[in-house]
């Protein structure tokens, strides 16, 4: 099985820490969340992935995340030379596609979602493209919506984008198995949005609509700052899927003075002053610098950050996004 990564957006929504640092390179527990996203695709065994990047950060992305990942899987970067929207890069990736179906993620959303069984179940249906979707409350949810279809259980009648919706009902994950022939669907050239544009002509004739119930999952967008460190406050607090260590990143130096509490990340090479307090959930990213007497609390510290002596931060992130940048490269560089 092959899988598609989206990272070619230009993340808006997370400035100011964009476009220096690339949305699905920023930390999520010291780590790029288009890493962790990769650690999800190679659980459920894919075989290669493709990762549809903007062709200015192609070098960027291929230095801090390499060629292949931990587990050895093939990684393979698709510059994309213009925004094409969703719909308009899966259209280019015909080639990559080749005869078979391909599994499509998001790079901004760290998820626990069994991609393995929203595969099964997508060729257990016979579905064109089928959609890994949760339950949710209309009141609260303003994304994506499927429509079950009962006639046909595992299906959806309709997909609706981003509708005004009240009481129960399926929420998309971003997450998609896509067949080739759905290409076809995608206008060759110009500006084509996927959610917006191609999944609400679903179904239609000889082209099944599937829905994934995957059940009660974690699901976290980490696209604005506000949720960039919500997604960084539950890994510490380990909500999020991931298995993190508990004691400080290699090389970090915490003075005998610091009072460290529960739920607080420490990246390698990281250095905490005297009398310094962190209360978590909080992270502390590699090589950044706690001055003396600093009080942090709930906060995601960039990568390379310089907090000054006696600051009292609270819930918020800190650092500059490029010096964060130039820690990944360094940190690239000395695996």
């Amino acid at each position: 099985m092959k899988a598609l990564v989206l990272a070619g957006g230009q993340g808006s929504r997370l400035r100011p820490l964009t476009p220096t640092l690339p949305k699905p390179l920023a930390p999520v527990a010291n780590r790029p969340a288009l890493a962790w996203v990769l650690d999800h695709l190679d659980r459920a065994g894919v075989e290669e992935t493709g990762v549809i990047v903007p062709v200015a950060d192609l070098t960027l992305y291929k230095r801090i995340i390499g060629t292949t990942t931990p587990a050895g899987t093939p990684v393979r970067w698709l510059p994309e030379a213009a925004a094409v929207g969703t719909g308009g890069c899966l259209r280019q990736q015909a080639a990559f596609f080749g005869r078979g179906p391909v599994l499509v993620v998001p790079a901004d959303i760290v998820s626990s979602v069994d991609l393995a069984r929203l595969v099964a179940h997508h060729h257990a249906v016979g579905a064109a493209v089928t959609v890994a979707a949760v339950a949710r409350n209309g009141a609260q949810w303003a994304g994506d919506v499927l429509v079950p279809d009962p006639a046909r259980p595992g299906t959806a009648a309709a997909y609706r984008f981003k509708p005004v919706s009240t009481g129960r009902l399926m929420g998309s994950t971003g997450a998609w198995v896509v067949e080739p022939d759905v290409l076809d669907r995608i206008p060759v050239h110009g500006f084509t949005d996927f959610s917006s544009q191609t999944l609400p002509a679903l179904p239609a004739p000889g082209m099944c609509l599937g829905l994934f119930d995957a059940g009660e999952v974690y699901l976290r967008d980490i696209g604005t700052p506000a949720k960039l460190l919500t997604g960084n406050q539950e890994a510490a607090a380990g909500v999020a899927p991931q298995n993190l260590p508990s004691t400080p990143g290699r090389g970090a130096r915490v003075d005998s003075s610091a009072h460290v509490g529960e739920q607080v990340l420490i990246g390698e090479g990281a250095e905490v002053a005297e009398a310094v307090r962190l209360t978590g959930p909080a992270v502390i990213g590699p090589h950044a610098h706690v001055g003396a007497g600093a009080h942090l609390d709930g906060v995601l510290v960039l990568p390379g950050a310089h907090v000054d002596a006696g600051s009292q931060v609270a819930g918020e992130i800190v650092g500059a996004p490029g010096r964060a940048r130039d820690v990944l490269l360094r940190l690239a560089a000395e695996r």
